[in-house]
């Protein structure tokens, strides 16, 4: 078969997987709806109502901005000088009111270098400089219809932004100046008593690279996807025991097949106090992962994270370890979607895993403020954070490498906020040194 007929037969593949699983998703979405509430709709009234949705008017709607300016420097073994990044994004959106039960939203992503750009963004040819994926642009980052028609359903189709937990599988990347969106629809259903229901399908995927980039290679910017997303999560469960949460992420990432993968897995998470002041935290989470689509190999690897945590007093240490498995090093657990950024440390060294897997032994300490005295309340919201990971590979037990990490955000008046990250990574047998800081300062109005 040549490439052509192979694109066009995942393309004609995406379209009856989009339309078979919107319809299913409102025919589920109409079966279980029932006489609930339609879902975040609980304060609008019954002459607020018509023809099963809400309606306050359409321009009863809500405006946002936010705004945040960022300086980033990477030091990097192997490069004589090094990136320096000085960019600002602002990013407007609007939302409507409800209209007969239908409600639009568009936002967009304006991206500029106002200061050094002495850096590698993946493709504009200045390679003698570490990469910092800030991509000056503009582009539409949402914008989408909902439908809250059926009771304790809310239907979204267009292009939509998500962050499923933690974000460990499915994330916007908010640490970029540019978010990971999707082009799809969802559903979210809140009908049946105690459980969350998501489920998402995206038939493309607009990465941080920016519309802009060179299509092909790892750092395309629009993936042709065929991506299913089902997560459910329970309500708190009786005697403090936390919530649990079960997931299938089916991914056919058609650009980059060595992406695609289904993934099955769910955690437990919760707190418990212990006594007055001190609280035990908990996340026990483990998923198993295959080939899927057109990965060229035929894979299975596990996922696992412990991380149990102590807080009191406005600390809180957490002693965790993350295992992305591998197959005999032939392939290794991937997370394609995740905001990875948040994961294995800032420096951003494991942001792909590697063949052979990893192993990431961390301690994270953080402190936050609050209730301080008089004379030091500017500080109250102050954030904290410092981790230290070891890292080592999953097959063959191969020392990569370690990491110091450290983290403030300071808040100074009502949706102004400045934060400040460090990242020193001391490589081993994975990589080179890398050293990285920045400094931020964000609006949101």
């Amino acid at each position: 078969m040549s490439k052509y007929h192979a694109l066009a037969s995942k393309a004609l593949r995406a379209s009856v997987n989009s339309i078979f699983c919107v319809s299913f998703a409102l025919l589920v979405s109409a079966s279980i709806g029932g006489s609930v509430a339609s879902a975040g709709d609980e304060n609008i009234s019954d002459d607020q109502r018509t023809f099963g949705g809400p309606n306050t008017g359409f321009f009863n709607g809500k405006f946002w901005l936010t705004s945040r300016y960022r300086y980033e420097h990477v030091n990097q073994f192997g490069f004589a000088d090094p990136a320096r990044a000085s960019t600002l994004r602002w990013r407007p959106g609007l939302e409507s009111g409800f209209f007969y039960g239908f409600r639009a939203g568009i936002e967009g992503d304006f991206i500029m270098e106002v200061g050094p750009d002495d850096f590698n963004n993946t493709f504009n040819g200045k390679t003698q400089y570490p990469i910092v994926v800030d991509v000056e642009s503009a582009e539409v980052n949402q914008a989408y219809i909902e439908s809250h028609h059926i009771p304790g359903v809310v239907l979204k189709g267009g292009r939509y932004r998500v962050n499923l937990d933690n974000q460990r599988f499915i994330g916007s990347i908010p640490w970029r100046q540019n978010d990971q969106t999707f082009d799809g629809a969802t559903a979210t259903i809140t009908a049946i008593p105690g459980l969350n229901i998501f489920y998402g399908y995206a038939g493309n995927v607009n990465r941080i690279f920016s519309s802009r980039a060179p299509d092909g290679g790892l750092n395309d910017g629009d993936l042709t996807s065929n991506i299913h997303l089902v997560n459910v999560k329970t309500d708190p469960l009786p005697y403090d025991l936390g919530n649990l949460t079960g997931y299938v992420y089916l991914m056919d990432m058609m650009d980059i097949d060595a992406f695609s993968n289904a993934t099955y897995g769910g955690f437990w998470k919760g707190k418990q106090k212990i006594i007055d002041g001190l609280t035990f935290k908990y996340h026990f989470e483990y998923a198993f992962q295959t080939d899927y689509g057109d990965h060229p190999v035929d894979f299975n690897a596990s996922y696992v994270h412990i991380a149990p945590a102590l807080s009191a007093f406005g600390f809180t240490a957490t002693v965790a370890y993350e295992q992305l498995g591998s197959d005999g090093g032939r392939a290794a657990f991937q997370t394609p979607l995740a905001t990875g950024h948040k994961f294995n440390g800032f420096a951003d060294l494991f942001l792909i895993t590697p063949a052979a897997g990893l192993r990431d032994y961390y301690v994270d300490l953080t402190y936050k403020v609050k209730g301080a005295p008089q004379g030091l309340s500017f500080f109250n919201g102050l954030l904290v954070k410092a981790q230290y990971h070891e890292f080592r590979s999953h097959f063959g037990d191969v020392d990569y490498g370690s990491e110091f990490d450290l983290y403030v955000k300071q808040p100074i008046y009502k949706g102004l906020f400045a934060d400040f990250k460090y990242a020193n990574y001391s490589a081993e047998n994975f990589g080179t040194d890398r050293e990285k800081f920045s400094f931020g300062l964000v609006y949101n109005y």
